[in-house]
């Protein structure tokens, strides 16, 4: 027989041998051949075509819950996680001393297929009980850190044009289309009900489309058994996303309506106690209509900036007499996201937030605070050093809109590594 039949007859062996024979272990079959290329049976090419040959049937095997030589609850469960390093300088202009902070973040989550179409997701996170964040600041004497459930949800793929998840839900940048931080931290888990319709087309050119997206949510402000008015809020947001033929561009624009039941007449915990009050509740009602957009060219100056985009997000509360809006808009440059080596990506932001434009248990916590009635610039750098690991400074220039000047500078720079 010819040595590209030998060569031929082995692939399929070893293709056969995977696919029958699962519980034999990658690292004999890489003695096998081994031993073949020895004989001459097997140049080192060949040996090498089959050997990945082999690894990536055994990855998909693992991947589709197929392997018997992987325990199938193992199979059915991904693992992922994060770990990142923070220093952080503030220095509020009306204070003496600047504040310097050591910071971690560890965050570890578990995703479990239950059947095709309904996953359990849940994960774990350092911090303390403050919503926004899940930092760590190291003091008090090397004392022992809090780890703590950071979400726990069910996701159902209950339709092609639907999915519905509940519980201690996802982030919230995946529930919501939000292009900045104005109203939502980034850290931010809702509880209750999510929905998320789509339904795309596609256009004239073989890459130009238009996605209908509309997200829903009826999530779980507080619970009282001394108290029948429980609060809470619901959200309905429709939008479409339109991506332009080639993949030039993509733009996406979304109308939001936010409405709450049982927040006048009540303080919310972890306010920050910039919203009006009367009589020590709040004094007005936060139902409140949003815009967003997010516009991304690809390529704009011929491939020097891997894209650019423009993003913006406006809020205004009709119940308030006044100090009633806010609005954030900012420019990116750079990679969409920051995954390996030499990745980078330039932002600037300017947000302007009045005091009864938006709850203040909700705003981005970095932002003099996570206050309203507050107004100012941010600049984020980000540059991947290798793959999942990446470096990024982040300042903040901030400062109140009425009432006594007191500028906040604020500084992180941070290490993530991702896993």
């Amino acid at each position: 027989m010819r040595k590209s039949g030998v060569f031929f007859v082995l692939l399929t062996f070893f293709s056969l041998m995977i696919l029958t024979l699962a519980p034999v272990m990658a690292g004999e079959i890489d003695i096998l051949v081994e031993k073949l290329v020895e004989k001459g049976v097997l140049n080192h090419g060949e040996a090498a075509q089959i050997l990945t040959k082999t690894k990536e049937e055994i990855r998909r095997q693992v991947v589709a819950g197929e392997s018997a030589a992987v325990p199938q609850w193992a199979q059915n469960i991904k693992m992922k996680g994060d770990f990142r390093l923070r220093y952080q300088h503030e220095k509020f202009k009306n204070t003496v001393d600047d504040r310097n902070r050591g910071r971690i973040r560890f965050r570890l989550g578990a995703e479990g297929k239950v059947n095709e179409k309904l996953k359990v997701a849940a994960g774990l996170a350092t911090g303390g009980t403050d919503p926004r964040s899940t930092n760590e600041t190291l003091d008090n004497t090397f004392e022992t850190p809090d780890i703590r459930l950071d979400y726990a949800y069910a996701d159902w793929a209950a339709a092609p044009w639907l999915n519905v998840s509940a519980g201690k839900l996802n982030e919230i940048k995946k529930l919501i289309f939000r292009p900045t931080d104005l109203l939502w931290d980034s850290d931010i888990h809702p509880e209750g009900l999510s929905l998320q319709f789509f339904k795309k087309h596609s256009l004239l050119g073989s890459d130009e489309y238009l996605k209908f997206i509309t997200n829903a949510g009826f999530w779980i402000l507080d619970e009282s058994g001394s108290d029948s008015s429980d609060p809470l809020m619901w959200v309905i947001q429709p939008g479409f996303e339109y991506g332009f033929a080639d993949k030039k561009a993509n733009l996406k624009i979304a109308l939001a309506y936010y409405g709450f039941n049982s927040v006048k007449d009540h303080l919310l915990d972890n306010s920050k106690s910039t919203n009006t009050t009367q009589n020590a509740v709040l004094k007005y009602d936060y139902s409140c209509p949003v815009a967003s957009f997010d516009l991304s060219v690809n390529e704009p100056f011929g491939g020097f900036i891997p894209s650019a985009s423009v993003v913006g997000d406006y809020v205004v509360n009709p119940d308030a007499a006044k100090n009633d809006t806010g609005y954030a808009v900012g420019v990116k440059l750079g990679a969409a996201k920051v995954s390996k080596a030499n990745d980078w990506n330039l932002t600037y932001l300017y947000r302007r937030l009045e005091k009864d434009a938006w709850l203040d248990t909700f705003s981005d916590s970095d932002s003099y605070d996570g206050k309203t009635g507050i107004k100012g610039s941010e600049v984020i750098l980000e540059y991947g050093l290798s793959k999942n690991t990446a470096i990024a400074l982040d300042a903040y220039w901030m400062n109140t809109i009425e009432g006594t000047s007191n500028p906040l500078r604020l500084v992180q720079l941070d290490w993530t590594m991702k896993f």
